[in-house]
């Protein structure tokens, strides 16, 4: 009998096979059936199920919190900004603790385009909420439509954004207060939000896919960027798609936060630190009044109201532009004063064309066909306004349209901005541009709002949203139109010539919505793509008196404990696209608050 041991139990919706690696300590015994034994084990297990058990917290857990709600830090969202604060916030003490609210459920494991070709159409849908009552003026505008909504998953958007991330200049931060321009001086800054984010040169990707047309494009644009008459600069497209680790072969993976920041918290248990408590489906309603020394000690969630005593623990507020501000506004009559009444973002143009192969010293029809693709970043402005554009540049040649599909969907460095299958399948001996051109509004605006709606009840979407365009913005658009004809026109010029190739053609959607390429551009109207992007300014970083609602410190006026990160803190929108340098921010924060807490 003594060579038989007793079996280690498992959970009832799984054997030992899955659940136990070679050489890993058996499970501790538990008072329960396992393999069927002595009754059939749980039939429906759920991904809910599954994930909290070895992930998040349960119910029995969150009963505990509702009691006593003392951390650190309680960060609302899980996005690419709540990454970036616990991870430096963590590095900086590992002992530091922190519990991260989500709204939503866990659904996709990684960015929807490092998974198989079918889960591309999860793209927008019912995986994009809005959690605002958009105005009349803005949806009747037919350029604008409507702002793009949330992602109300763990993770967030990470799991859906194009991992575009170009550092901008100084001067691109155009209104930002001196404090915020000092951080990014920082030798640490830039490294760092690099660092978190795997972000790589499209020309360093490594990748076979990114070689010939890459160099390319790269050289065109380098040698011919004054023929663009606005452009102020380019450059191989900076994309979060590097190597997780240095010896990883993977070379071209979208980031996105879920795995990491399940990583962090394997590794704080682990090491015998500060665990990190990520509780989901649990929507922040609002912050509490705050006592005489301006400190919050409650928040009210769809599940139950946190409460604590002391005067340590932070609210970091990593939801975004409107989310944060909806919080804000729900919570504290004096950002009434300031919150919402600035608001900026992007809007977008979406050209497509191609040229034949002829016009490329590159060549790929004298080595074996496969499947190329390009990535580079254009920035300009227009010269009145000094409103910013930047041209986001996708070039590909498939040979081999139906065959280069999958690859070409998961390498493409923007898939809701990629040539579509039908652009491609006859263009097999050329190469197709798409560039994707985004411009800011101007922070001059009275008629862009984001304010309470007091007729819905429902404190979670209880507010109303405008976008509208002023004249600088209208001509902005122009200039940039412009700029991005003039940009596909230098790439397609062949060597030595002053000219694009006879065989440049555009693509464009007739009234029965077919599409066709043809030499002369396309109507206005086909090219100006309704849904504004990359929301910011809510509560931007600045003194009361000018407008803001953040100090220096990027604590909220007038709230001792409660912090903000992301887009709603930035004065203008510039054109470039904004996650990079949020992540930076967010780890400053990090590390100012470990500061002042030594």
């Amino acid at each position: 009998m003594d060579n038989f041991a007793t079996p280690p139990t498992n959970p009832p919706y799984g054997g030992s096979s899955f659940h136990r690696r070679v050489g890993k300590a058996p499970a501790p015994s538990k008072p329960t059936n396992s393999w069927g034994y002595p009754v059939p084990g749980v039939q429906s297990p759920t991904a809910a199920m599954v994930m909290t058990k070895d992930y998040f917290i349960d119910d029995s857990k969150w009963s505990q919190i509702l009691n006593d709600g003392e951390y650190d830090y309680i960060v609302v969202g899980s996005g690419c900004t709540a990454l970036a604060f616990i991870q430096q916030a963590l590095e900086e003490n590992p002992h530091k603790r922190i519990l991260c609210l989500e709204r939503g459920d866990f659904w996709l494991p990684s960015h929807f385009q490092n998974l198989p070709l079918p889960f591309k159409t999860v793209l927008g849908g019912p995986s994009e909420t809005f959690p605002w009552t958009l105005s009349k003026k803005t949806f009747n505008d037919p350029q604008l439509r409507y702002c793009h909504g949330s992602c109300p998953f763990f993770g967030g958007r990470s799991t859906f954004w194009s991992a575009w991330s170009p550092q901008p200049r100084v001067e691109d931060m155009r209104g930002f207060p001196s404090t915020m321009i000092a951080s990014t001086k920082e030798p640490i800054f830039w490294p760092e939000a690099k660092r978190l984010l795997h972000v790589t040169g499209a020309n360093q990707i490594g990748d076979p896919v990114y070689t010939g047309l890459q160099k390319e494009i790269d050289q065109r644009l380098k040698d011919r960027l004054q023929h663009i008459k606005t452009a102020e600069y380019s450059e191989p497209a900076q994309l979060a798609v590097g190597l997780g680790t240095p010896t990883s072969t993977l070379r071209f993976n979208k980031f996105s936060t879920p795995a990491p920041l399940l990583k962090i918290y394997e590794e704080q248990k682990s090491n015998n630190a500060a665990p990190l408590d990520i509780l989901l489906n649990c929507v922040v309603k609002k912050l509490g009044p705050v006592d005489e020394d301006g400190h919050t000690h409650s928040i009210e969630t769809t599940r139950g109201t946190i409460t604590w005593q002391g005067d340590n623990t932070k609210v970091i507020l990593c939801a975004g532009a409107f989310p944060t501000a909806t919080i804000l506004l729900n919570s504290f009559p004096k950002c009434h004063e300031t919150v919402g009444k600035r608001v900026a973002g992007h809007f977008l143009t979406h050209i497509v064309a191609r040229a034949p192969l002829s016009a490329f010293s590159w060549d790929p029809v004298n080595d074996p066909r496969k499947l190329e693709i390009a990535a580079h970043y254009l920035a300009g402005k227009d010269t009145t306004s000094q409103q910013q554009y930047h041209v986001q540049i996708t070039a590909i040649q498939s040979p081999f349209p139906k065959d280069d599909a999958e690859d070409a969907a998961r390498e493409c460095p923007d898939y809701a901005a990629a040539a579509t299958y039908e652009q491609l399948e006859h263009s097999t001996e050329h190469v197709v541009f798409v560039c994707a051109t985004l411009g800011e509004f101007s922070e001059h605006n009275p008629e862009n709002w984001f304010k309470h709606d007091p007729e819905n009840s429902d404190i979670t979407t209880n507010m109303k949203l405008q976008y509208t365009l002023t004249k600088s913005d209208q001509a902005l658009w122009n200039t940039m139109d412009q700029a991005t004809y003039e940009t596909i026109e230098q790439m397609a010029t062949p060597n030595g010539s002053n000219s694009p190739s006879d065989g440049l053609e555009y693509w464009h959607i007739d009234e029965n919505n077919k599409g066709s390429w043809k030499p002369a551009h396309p109507k206005q109207s086909e090219i100006r793509v309704p849904g504004i992007v990359h929301e910011t300014s809510t509560a931007f970083m600045g003194p009361a008196s000018e407008g803001g609602s953040v100090d220096t410190n990027y604590n909220v006026h007038n709230i001792s404990n409660v912090f903000v990160t992301g887009g709603a803190l930035f004065p203008t929108a510039g054109s470039w696209n904004p996650t990079m340098t949020m992540c930076g921010f967010a780890q400053d924060l990090a590390r100012k608050l470990d500061g002042t807490n030594r």
